[in-house]
């Protein structure tokens, strides 16, 4: 591979990564684009596996993923994981806290509504935890800060089978580590991205190990235990796999992880880059330069990184045009002098879907409300015209503000 020839693709990705980082060191910026960029990953990952992803499935599912089918709950469930990975990944279940009750890992037969109720207990275990890791330090005091558990080193074997226990969440609802085969595997593949990574600097070195992993054949998914099914489930499921394969599990660690190989190598202060939605935009263009040469990868990745940068950056002045607009429609309605409704503005960006019946502890804290004073901010978001009511059905009321909405190409 000739460096020289790839020196102004380089230089003009490494710029825009520098533009993007130095627009995000404003930290309500920075937050805020964490949050959307972590849902657009989500939505971005599904259809890299080869699904679709209905928006509006999708923001019913982010108010209540325990109630979702299909991709929707997918998406949803990956979400946190989004979120917490630029942060640091902690473990699932941490020894130290005991204020998230969690329910008893099942060993034999269980029944579906123990299914669903280990699912509700990982997803609010899963939450608490991002909730508490994007604390700020400051914000510590006393013994608090020792119940959060440190982040696992990334790129090391612990990590790994963490990263495989929330995708595997997002699966089926159980977390579940690599297996003996691709814990085995492991070790060599984490040798493989570090030797990619010194082969060149910045960028290329990135990657570099990108495709290291990318290629990187799957030693095979973890046994699944049961003999439930007969020779013709067996034969479907077969046929099944032939027709579309799933995904090699180095893939996903691709599409889950890959912008912290990019951060590390340009050094990056405050840019998460968003590699997983610019590998969505462009899905065929993507396969068809990962299986050419290494030079023809490296100049289409190269080529990417500046597009990536410019939708994030408009994203970015999107999200700005959205807060101000609330804070027009805020100002322009009738509201108590004591009204919580500015400090909740922030909060949506997080939770751009939600039901009362899951927000209502979180809100009660954050404001300091009682349950009817939840129930009032909510309606009077609604009447400022920030939130809407989205439920087609009856049941429980489903609030959605913009920021849910997957954009075209986004």
């Amino acid at each position: 591979m000739h460096v020289l020839a790839l020196l102004p693709a380089l230089l003009a990705a490494e710029r825009a990564l520098g533009r993007l980082d130095q627009a995000l060191a404003d930290p309500a910026s920075r937050r805020r684009l964490a949050a959307d960029a972590a849902r657009r990953s989500a939505a971005a990952l599904i259809r890299l596996d080869g699904h679709r992803l209905d928006a509006d499935d999708f923001q019913r599912a982010l108010a209540a993923p325990e109630h979702a089918r299909g991709e929707a709950a997918r998406a949803a469930l990956l979400v946190p994981l989004f979120t917490q990975l630029p942060r640091g990944l902690t473990a699932t279940v941490p020894p130290e806290r005991s204020v998230t009750r969690y329910a008893p890992c099942p060993t034999a037969e269980v029944s579906p509504t123990d299914v669903v109720a280990a699912v509700r207990a990982t997803i609010t275990a899963l939450e608490a935890n991002n909730l508490e890791s994007g604390d700020d330090p400051e914000d510590a005091e006393g013994d608090e800060a020792d119940t959060v558990s440190p982040p696992l080193t990334p790129w090391t074997r612990p990590w790994l089978d963490e990263l495989h226990r929330r995708w595997s969440i997002a699966q089926g609802g159980h977390p579940a580590g690599m297996g003996e085969a691709r814990a085995a595997d492991a070790g060599l593949a984490l040798e493989a991205v570090a030797e990619a990574l010194a082969s060149g600097p910045g960028l290329l070195g990135a990657a570099s190990a990108i495709r290291v992993l990318a290629r990187r054949p799957d030693p095979g998914t973890p046994e699944r235990r049961g003999d439930d099914d007969d020779a013709a489930v067996t034969a479907l499921r077969v046929l099944a796999a032939a027709e579309r394969p799933a995904a090699s599990w180095w893939s996903v660690v691709v599409w889950l992880a890959a912008p912290a190989l990019i951060r590390d190598a340009c050094r990056l202060h405050h840019a998460w880059p968003a590699l997983t939605v610019a590998l969505a935009r462009d899905v065929t263009g993507y396969r068809l330069a990962l299986a050419g040469t290494e030079s023809a990868w490296t100049r289409w990745f190269l080529d990417t990184i500046p597009d990536l940068v410019a939708h994030e950056l408009e994203r970015l002045r999107h999200l700005a045009v959205i807060q101000e607009h609330w804070e027009a429609r805020l100002a322009a309605t009738p509201r108590r002098s004591s009204s919580r409704l500015p400090d909740v503005l922030d909060w949506l960006h997080d939770r751009p879907a939600f039901t009362i019946s899951r927000v209502a502890s979180e809100l009660k804290s954050r404001c300091g409300l009682s349950l009817r004073g939840v129930h009032l901010l909510v309606e009077q978001l609604a009447k400022a015209g920030v939130v809407r009511d989205i439920a087609d059905r009856g049941g429980e009321r489903v609030w959605a503000c913009d920021l849910s909405f997957l954009p075209p190409g986004r």
